[in-house]
């Protein structure tokens, strides 16, 4: 082979490895970038996991809490006890203490407080029917939740209501729980608060009905 031809051949192997190299270093590239992309996704994917995962276990842990909370209400006929449970809720589950605990008297046609905690019981010992805004979602049957974005829309005690709940029997409106200052830790009224008020507006004025008509009968 000539000196030239040498030469030629030299240079053409050199191209062809720098070539070689080059696509090398660009498929690295390209497959680092896969890699790279490929971990990000599953990273993604761990996250949604994992954040549906503890949404689920929140679900769970919150229709357990609701669960306990109706067979607590309906396990006892010890009037006393079924109060004491309705603060736990309101307590432990809703995040509040201070609520008050209302009877109807269709008599006077008021709300007559029978039970209170972390309130004066003087504010609020007797509440007019449609009067207030615990009065008025005692008339009406709805449940009132205050709008955090707003002023106060009650005055006095009621200035701090978050929520009021009518205690509902058969279609008739026997009661109701008025819940004020939620606890620092709690930022606002959610969804499973909202269940909890339904549960209560029915679970709670059945239990105390039927801790009346018990005491009725002990005393007879």
């Amino acid at each position: 082979m000539k000196q030239s031809d040498h030469g030629a051949y030299v240079r053409k192997v050199q191209e062809g490895a720098q070539s070689f190299a080059h696509d090398l270093l660009g498929e690295i590239e390209r497959l680092q970038v896969l890699v790279a992309t490929l971990e990000a996704e599953i990273r993604a994917e761990t996250r949604a996991y994992s954040s549906r995962y503890a949404e689920i276990e929140l679900q769970n842990s919150n229709l357990a809490n609701l669960y306990v909370a109706s067979y607590r209400l309906h396990g006892t006929l010890d009037r006393q006890e079924v109060i004491d449970t309705i603060k736990e809720i309101i307590a432990n589950l809703v995040g509040s203490e201070e609520a008050g605990l209302f009877e109807l008297d269709p008599g006077k046609q008021s709300l007559e407080l029978v039970a209170s905690f972390g309130i004066s019981p003087e504010a609020c010992s007797s509440v007019p029917l449609g009067s207030g805004l615990i009065g008025r979602a005692a008339q009406t049957g709805e449940i009132y939740v205050a709008d955090p974005g707003r002023p106060p829309a009650g005055a006095g005690l009621e200035g701090r209501l978050t929520a009021c709940i009518p205690l509902s029997l058969d279609g008739r409106v026997t009661g109701a729980i008025a819940i004020f200052r939620l606890l620092p830790q709690k930022a606002g009224i959610e969804d499973l608060d909202r269940e909890l008020f339904g549960l209560l507006a029915t679970h709670a004025a059945t239990a105390l009905y039927c801790t009346t008509l018990h005491q009725r009968l002990a005393v007879a």
